[in-house]
Order: C-alpha cells, then structure tokens, then sequence
C-alpha cells in the first residue's frame, strides 16, 4: 500500500520568475496592439513638442488648487444661472420635434436669403405691397405662424 503524502511543497516564485512572468505579459499585450501604442506614442510626442506635457504635469501636481479655483469659480452665482441656463435649453430642445426644427431652420435661412435679396433691390414697400403679401400663401403661412408662436409666448409669460 502507498504511503500518504505528508509533505506538500509549493512553489514560490521567486522575484525574478515574476518580473520574467509580468514582462511575457506585457510583451504579449504590445504584439497584440502594437499600432495603437505606436499612435499613442506620436500623440505623447506631439503633446511633448507643443509644452503640453509640461502644463498637464503641472496642472497634475497642483490638483488641489486646482480644484478649489474651479470649485470657487463654479460656485459664482453668474456660473451657476449659467449652468441652469444650459440645461433648461436642453431640456426644451429634448421636447421639440427634429422634423419641426429642421423645418424652422431651413425657413430661417431661406428668410435671410430672401431678406438679403429685398435689401439689395432697394425697393421700398407701400401700403398697398403690404396687403399684397397677406394674400401670398407663403407670406399668410409665416405670419399665422408667427402669431401662433406669439400667443404661446404670451400664455407662458
């Protein structure tokens, strides 16, 4: 009969076999993304030409005071109405409609196109022109919305 194993020796690696061990891996991982690291060492480069490198260590190495002129600067009453400023437009522009904005800007620019065109001609406009241009379904479209627009503004006013 065999005798039991009484005495159970692990292997430690020791310094060397884990320095020989991390530096197969990481060789493993450079063949691996060999053109990344190759791009991100010419922005590294790039960065170092330009004095870049020299402000972020340096901005790294004051982190603290940094941090507090930011903070001091973010605490501003101008900057925080500025911050909801921002975000109350973001959350409008979230409930208009893609389709109705692309509308609007296109008309916009066509209305500067066509303003533009007016200037250039110099022609000056009567009364009479100006009840012309209600009857133009395109002029009677802007203007109802126009008023649409208005009357909305003035219920939330």
């Amino acid at each position: 009969m065999a005798k039991p194993i009484q005495d159970v020796t692990r292997h430690e690696p020791t310094e060397a076999e884990l320095q020989a061990q991390a530096l197969g891996e990481l060789l493993s991982v450079v063949a691996k993304h060999g053109e990344a690291i190759k791009d991100l060492l010419k922005v590294v480069e790039l960065l170092h030409e330009m004095g870049a490198m020299e402000i972020i260590g340096g901005l790294i190495q004051s982190r603290e005071k940094v941090m507090e002129i930011g903070v001091s600067q973010l605490s501003k009453p101008t900057m925080t109405r500025g911050i909801n400023n921002v975000m109350s437009a973001i959350g409008m522009m979230g409930e208009l409609e893609p389709e109705m904005i692309r509308k609007v800007v296109s008309g916009v620019v066509n209305g500067i196109d066509r303003s533009n065109e007016a200037l250039a001609s110099n022609q000056k406009m009567g009364m009479f022109d100006l009840i012309k241009v209600l009857r133009d379904p395109n002029a009677n479209r802007a203007l109802t919305m126009a008023v649409g627009f208005l009357k909305g503004l003035g219920e939330k006013l």
